[in-house]
């Protein structure tokens, strides 16, 4: 509770109108999964949970031989059975601990969220840009072949398919305005300051690939914090239910009479009587098999967790330095292809047609979307890859999309 309350208190301040990235991203410490699980740990802090040094008190009277002179009296008091009171303390200290562990994997949970809704943003924008880069190239393409209708370069079925070209990106373009409305509702649903304010995020300002490689490189997984601890301590929590449940027994009285008549034989009227309940038979056998089971349960969950784990982390390694070798290969191509010397070749052979630089431009366009998708892929594996290793819940937090944060 300390470490996310640290948080809170380190928040920054976004510049006015406009969402910053770390606003967004520590928002994550204020939504409502994970002020609850705060506010329960707050509540445990105050040991209301420990048990009363006494389970019951009893005041009892009785008529000794049916007559009324002869009236008993009698407190009868039930002491708590003390491995019980320590069994119930490890309970809920481990509940305690349990929900720690499960605010990190809230947060977690939560940050990739709002990770993924950052890289699904900037990546829209530049879809956008180059879709309205293709849109103006293809609308100078038009412009051109109307120009040259009754010259020999003029080509009536390029003229048509070029019109519908016009039309398909003209749809594409609406069609990605509809989902930047929809990711903005799913944003401002994740933060809503962010109504108020302009989003401005880009694939230009998020980390270049090359420092992801070179900061994984760096850096070691710590695969034993987050999920495998939060399932340890789950084993923990249902071994200690059921530690609970088996000293969950009355182990007898302690009772003080008082008989009046007594007085009258020149006697002491007060007894102490002591009554001792003898664990023979255990009455919380059904409900200590129930916790068997769940500690079992709770055995077969961390395993699968510790499996789970060991392969993903292979797997969002494996991905993201194969996504970073493709990416690479695809830079040196498009820097191999000399486009600049390769338009000049290209208009003086087709006689110095202005049609064949602007081809080649949108042909270049379309290497930029395949290079912007491939920068995607690596970004989401990157942020996969650091939830494996329980980096991105760790505090202080962290802004992973940034450069100044990983140098």
């Amino acid at each position: 509770m300390k470490r996310l309350i640290l948080g809170l208190i380190c928040l920054p301040m976004s510049v006015f109108g406009q969402v910053s990235m770390e606003d967004f991203l520590w928002s994550a410490l204020e939504a409502p999964e994970v002020q609850t699980l705060m506010q329960q740990n707050a509540f445990l802090e105050t040991n209301s949970y420990k048990l009363s040094p006494i389970r019951g008190m009893e005041i009892r009277t009785e008529t000794n031989q049916l007559d009324p002179h002869r009236q008993d009296f009698a407190l009868r008091i039930n002491p708590a059975n003390p491995w019980e009171i320590k069994r119930n303390n490890e309970y809920f200290q481990t509940y305690q601990e349990v929900i720690g562990l499960d605010q990190d994997r809230k947060l977690k949970e939560l940050l990739t969220r709002h990770y993924a809704a950052i890289i699904g943003w900037s990546y829209l924008q530049e879809q956008k840009k180059l879709k309205q880069e293709e849109q103006e190239i293809t609308q100078s393409l038009l412009q051109i072949l109307e120009a040259q209708r009754f010259s020999s370069f003029f080509d009536a079925d390029d003229y048509a398919d070029l019109k519908i070209d016009l039309l398909e990106k003209h749809a594409d373009l609406e069609e990605l305005n509809f989902e930047e409305e929809i990711l903005r509702k799913e944003i401002e649903s994740l933060f809503p300051l962010a109504k108020s304010q302009d989003i401005a995020w880009s694939m230009a300002s998020l980390v270049p690939v090359e420092l992801i490689e070179q900061w994984i490189q760096r850096h070691e997984a710590r695969p034993e914090n987050g999920e495998i601890a939060y399932r340890q301590k789950l084993v923990e929590l249902a071994s200690a239910e059921w530690a609970l449940a088996k000293s969950n027994l009355n182990i007898g009285f302690v009772q003080a009479q008082y008989q009046q008549y007594r007085l009258e034989q020149e006697r002491s009227p007060w007894s102490i009587g002591l009554g001792v309940r003898l664990p023979l038979f255990n009455p919380n056998k059904g409900k200590m098999a129930e916790k068997k089971l769940d500690i079992l349960e709770a055995q077969g969950e961390l395993t699968q967790a510790q499996d789970e784990q060991e392969a993903g982390l292979s797997l969002m390694k494996t991905k993201v330095r194969t996504l970073t070798q493709r990416y690479h290969s695809l830079q040196e191509q498009m820097e191999s292809l000399d486009m600049e010397g390769l338009g000049e070749n290209l208009n003086a052979i087709q006689g110095g047609n202005p049609l064949a630089e602007l081809r080649l431009r949108r042909s270049l366009v379309k290497s930029k979307n395949v290079t912007a998708r491939l920068k995607r892929d690596i970004y989401h594996a990157y942020i996969e890859y650091l939830a494996e290793t329980e980096l991105l819940q760790s505090l202080p937090m962290v802004n992973y999309l940034q450069s100044d944060s990983l140098r």
